[in-house]
């Protein structure tokens, strides 16, 4: 008797997909149907807007349910390929200003040039709004005190982020791995909604000792890991993408996200920029180590936080404590 051994998934009609397969009713889908739903969709209200992404939040209801919906439109960035598309007489300008040998238009071109990117949220739940809602920021300046009293507790509490290399030597996205005792694993970082030019990466380098969580723990013992590490992280990365050292950046974010260690590398030319009190330049680090073999301990760092994050409570009740 012949047993299948398929796997897959059921979506909400009850129609069964295999894995790493285009759901069956999503195929079923044409351009009308998502017209007609999107035509059916009324604007509650705006959650966010950003101009940099040129991009907007709304919050509405889809006509006949009255589950929440989020959707995201964003402009599509343009494809340098077809960019003579705009140049052609379906194309209408409105001039905005002159002066002598500068104008300004506004250009509407034709149907299917630079389109619009939507996507769909329904029913959105708690958490997909919380995703839209802007944070207000708070500074902090960790001393040495605070770090060993609150930041550093914190850190150990929270060893279950704690990601062991010797499980991903095999992972997808390896690039690099250096066996040794002390050694480190680089892999690509694949960043999510990311529009930057088709010559941007980002890497990571995740080094192997386990008690090294942060940038705090780094001392001079440590120059000869960082130096190897980001002399072989640049020569790798820059045979592969084909881009010159001069053109990648290293750096440590602080307070980190994962543990141990993590090295960032990334293309200087990005859409988006690390906070500059979050980023530690691997250069940098390397430098004050050589002149202060523990300057990391000694000194005061300062971040943002947003309101309501779990470290920044346990600053805040410590200071109230005292």
């Amino acid at each position: 008797m012949a047993v299948d051994l398929t796997t897959g998934t059921y979506d909400e009609s009850g129609i069964f997909s295999k894995h790493n397969e285009i759901p069956k009713s999503v195929e079923k889908k044409t351009n009308d149907d998502v017209a007609d739903s999107l035509k059916s969709f009324q604007v509650l209200k705006i959650l966010k807007e950003c101009l940099s992404t040129k991009s907007v939040v709304v919050e509405g209801r889809f006509v006949g349910d009255d589950r929440p919906a989020i959707i995201i439109v964003e402009k599509l960035p343009f494809d340098s390929r077809d960019i003579s598309q705009l140049f052609t007489p379906d194309s209408r300008l409105e001039l905005k200003f002159w002066n002598n040998i500068y104008g300004n238009y506004h250009v509407y071109p034709q149907n299917g040039f630079n389109g619009i990117g939507v996507q769909v949220i329904h029913p959105a739940n708690e958490n997909d709004f919380l995703k839209f809602v802007d944070i207000p920021l708070v500074m902090v300046n960790e001393t040495k005190e605070l770090y060993e009293a609150v930041t550093l507790p914190y850190f150990k509490r929270n060893l279950q982020k704690c990601q062991d290399i010797t499980n991903i030597t095999n992972n997808e996205n390896k690039i690099y791995n250096d066996q040794n005792e002390n050694g480190f694993v680089l892999l690509k970082d694949d960043l999510e909604n990311c529009s930057c030019t088709n010559t941007h990466f980002r890497a990571k380098a995740i080094i192997s000792q386990k008690e090294l969580f942060s940038v705090r723990d780094l001392t001079a013992v440590d120059l000869p890991l960082l130096i190897k590490l980001r002399k072989k992280c640049l020569e790798e990365l820059s045979t592969k993408y084909n881009v010159p050292t001069s053109k990648i950046e290293s750096y440590i974010t602080y307070p980190p996200t994962n543990f141990p260690l993590h090295v960032f590398f990334e293309t200087v030319e990005k859409d988006s920029m690390i906070p500059t009190e979050k980023a530690h330049h691997l250069e940098t680090i390397i430098s004050n180590l050589q002149l202060i073999p523990d300057y990391y301990q000694r000194i005061t760092l300062i971040y943002s936080l947003p309101e309501n994050d779990t470290l920044l409570k346990s600053i805040t009740e410590h200071e109230n404590n005292k």
